[in-house]
């Protein structure tokens, strides 16, 4: 009975036994990439070093004319200015159904100096007319009495001062797609993310040859020749808005 009392307990056992350090779990970048599979595969190579023979010259033209292309159609939209039958189309109606695009209520025709909108469904007519006031045009729209269905909004007077602050928009865009960063989809790059992106990998190469620095020299006279590109798309649309 005494030898019984004395014996430790199976609890003060576990009280004073040492502690095992905790095991820890760790990733290393191998199970990491067999767990991220084909898209973390796909970021290592972006990112990877390039040699000359790797530079694909036609796909890299292909990406910079496609940022020209992009912005030719931002200064087409800019020549329209607010003469633009698609000026409306981002707007949003609120409507008995909720928030609608405004492409889904009406559509938008040029008659001289004024816009004719065709309302698809009368009872949205007060709703359009209340889109455009909110958005802050300077543009007022009148629903014709005659008809529910059409909205009349004259064309404002174009103005010295108008002409000038649409090129100093245009020129904020021209500037992002010349020098800026670019952004995360396929289609945001820009001439700089671009020959940013061709610069960083080439870096990455300890030693380069001869063709590393000759296919450089080759992309930058390219690269070059598409900021030109761009610069033209610029002074083009510049002199057709400011005449």
């Amino acid at each position: 009975m005494l030898r019984t009392l004395l014996r430790p307990s199976y609890l003060a056992r576990a009280r004073f036994a040492p502690r095992l350090p905790a095991r820890q779990f760790h990733a290393s970048p191998l199970s990491l990439k067999k767990r991220l599979g084909k898209k973390t595969v796909e970021v290592e190579e972006s990112d990877a070093a390039v040699s000359a023979s790797d530079i694909d010259f036609k796909e890299l033209e292909t990406k910079m004319q496609a940022v020209v292309d992009r912005f030719g159609k931002v200064a087409n939209e800019a020549k329209l200015g607010k003469s633009n039958p698609l000026i409306f189309d981002n707007l949003t109606v609120k409507t008995a159904d909720g928030d609608l695009p405004f492409t889904s209520t009406a559509q938008t025709a040029v008659k001289g100096r004024n816009f004719m909108i065709t309302v698809f469904d009368p009872s949205n007519t007060k709703n359009i007319v209340s889109a455009i006031l909110a958005a802050n045009l300077n543009m007022t729209p009148i629903a014709d009495p005659q008809n529910k269905q059409l909205i009349k909004v004259p064309l404002p007077p174009v103005t010295t001062d108008s002409k000038k602050e649409t090129v100093k928009q245009l020129k904020e865009s021209f500037e992002k797609l010349r020098n800026g960063p670019g952004g995360h989809s396929k289609n945001a790059h820009t001439l700089a993310s671009i020959r940013g992106d061709i610069k960083k990998r080439l870096s990455k190469k300890v030693k380069k040859s001869d063709d590393e620095t000759k296919a450089w020299n080759d992309f930058e006279k390219i690269h070059r020749q598409y900021c030109d590109k761009l610069q033209d798309v610029f002074k083009t649309a510049e002199k057709a808005i400011m005449k």
